[in-house]
């Protein structure tokens, strides 16, 4: 890993990578497999039965919740439109399909490339897995069975990446699980400068524009042990953002490539901070 990424920070492969990364992922997210479709089919299936068994590489993990009644959409009162999709499943499968591709492509780490591994919080198999992904915390509200598994696997090393999700309410009920995660937790707002931005692909700038509700201004925040930002990050926090949106429809068009390498940018330094911290 370290020379592909000392070369990557360089200069010398990440616009090359990630291009010939989404070419990558439109052909792959154009085969006709059900599992890696959106609509019907795909909303159809339970993905929990389709998690891989563990085999020590790294897997996209996905964290599953039953979410709060608040909320709008298409599917029962929750969240924003989803396809008949809970909101912890925004943006499945093909986020993490096209995402996990350009990993593949861009660094040494090999993950297992068939979609998310869905896991609750209170699975123990969670603590398997270094680097977890949970989206629309607006609507979590963990039992206690969940906050103390999600508090042991932070406090066992364990990363978590929170996005997609927007809106000073939901920032407000993402804070107070948290303090029920980790008592007396701080959300600490996150620039350009924190190591986590600068783990594999050199990231100037923070002001990659959300893919949707525009108007929102997009902030980053880190939660820490002891709340020290020089201490190891526990969780990075995506508030007023969607970048799983971006890698979601990387292979479409609706967005400008630059915009869709930022987001993948982002998540490949997120995934290398989580295993090596």
């Amino acid at each position: 890993m370290i020379p592909r990424a000392a070369r990557a920070l360089a200069g010398m492969v990440p616009i090359v990578g990630l291009a010939a990364g989404l070419t990558l992922a439109a052909r792959y997210a154009r085969r006709g497999a059900a599992v890696h479709e959106t609509g019907p089919a795909a909303a159809a299936q339970e993905p929990e039965g389709l998690n891989p068994p563990y085999d020590a590489r790294f897997h996209f993990v996905r964290i599953r919740f039953t979410p709060t009644g608040r909320g709008f959409g298409r599917f029962g009162g929750f969240g924003r439109g989803g396809r008949g999709m809970p909101p912890w499943m925004h943006d499945y499968p093909r986020a993490e399909y096209h995402f996990l591709r350009i990993l593949d492509e861009t660094t040494l780490i090999h993950p297992h490339l068939d979609g998310s591994h869905i896991l609750t919080t209170d699975d123990p198999e969670l603590l398997k897995y270094p680097v977890a992904y949970i989206v629309e915390v607006g609507f979590w509200n963990p039992t206690e069975e969940e906050v103390h598994g999600l508090r042991s696997y932070l406090l066992k090393g364990g990363f978590l990446i929170v996005d997609d999700f927007r809106s000073p309410w939901e920032l407000d009920n993402f804070e107070f699980q948290m303090r029920r995660v980790l008592p007396g937790s701080r959300l600490i707002r996150l620039d350009a400068g924190q190591e986590i931005f600068d783990t594999f692909f050199r990231i100037a700038s923070l002001d990659l524009a959300p893919p949707t509700y525009p108007q929102f201004t997009p902030v980053y925040y880190g939660i820490f042990e002891d709340n020290d930002a020089t201490k190891r990050m526990m969780v990075i926090v995506n508030h007023n953002n969607d970048v799983a949106e971006y890698w979601e429809w990387s292979d479409r068009g609706y967005y400008p490539i630059d915009l869709s390498n930022d987001a993948y940018k982002l998540g490949v330094n997120y995934v290398i901070y989580g295993l090596t911290h």
